[in-house]
């Protein structure tokens, strides 16, 4: 498989009925397939969003994800679903509902190679890296994650705000150095 093979795939994916769904589809087939991994090694995977996008549109968005020993985000969101295929590493997801800007946690998922965790439209959730490896994910989101209008949450005070990266990462290193997620 090339890269752009995986991009057309996903992007029949995003252009159908229920895009959410054959997506999932998607990274489902792909479970164990080492070449995924060695055909987005020319990706680092981190430094943000911008750097770790390898394909964007109104529609979809491709990321390679990749999370350090011991990262921690704050809660966000992503302003649109999401669907995450484990590569490498661990990662624990702590779930969240929100309600008039107030989160109560719902749940934990760990994600192991090969775990498929979709979030839908509006999901909370604070990501962490787990283990002695980094966390390397295949992440797809229902739209231009660049610009839609996403939410991220003080991990201290829990007070909401929109999206802003500058905010974010001041927002991540003090959530990394807490014991555990906000709420848990």
């Amino acid at each position: 498989m090339k890269v752009f093979e995986l991009v057309e795939t996903f992007g029949r994916a995003g252009e159908s009925d229920h895009p959410m769904n054959a997506v999932r589809e998607i990274l489902e087939s792909l479970r164990g397939r080492v070449d995924v991994d060695k055909l987005l090694s020319y990706i680092p995977g981190t430094g943000g969003n911008p750097r770790q996008v390898f394909y964007r549109s109104p529609q979809l968005t491709l990321l390679k994800v990749c999370f350090p020993v011991g990262r921690r985000t704050p809660p966000h969101t992503h302003g649109t679903w999401a669907a995450i295929l484990q590569l490498s590493g661990e990662e624990k997801n702590t779930l969240y509902d929100c309600e008039h800007g107030r989160l109560r946690r719902t749940g934990e998922a760990t994600l192991t190679p090969g775990t498929v965790l979709p979030l839908a439209a509006g999901a909370v959730h604070v990501v962490e890296c787990r283990g002695d490896a980094p966390s390397l994910g295949l992440h797809v989101y229902g739209g231009d994650i660049l610009v839609l209008p996403r939410r991220v949450w003080d991990p201290e005070t829990l007070e909401e705000h929109p999206l802003d990266w500058t905010l974010y990462e001041r927002f991540a290193q003090a959530a990394s150095k807490a014991e555990r997620a906000p709420l848990g």
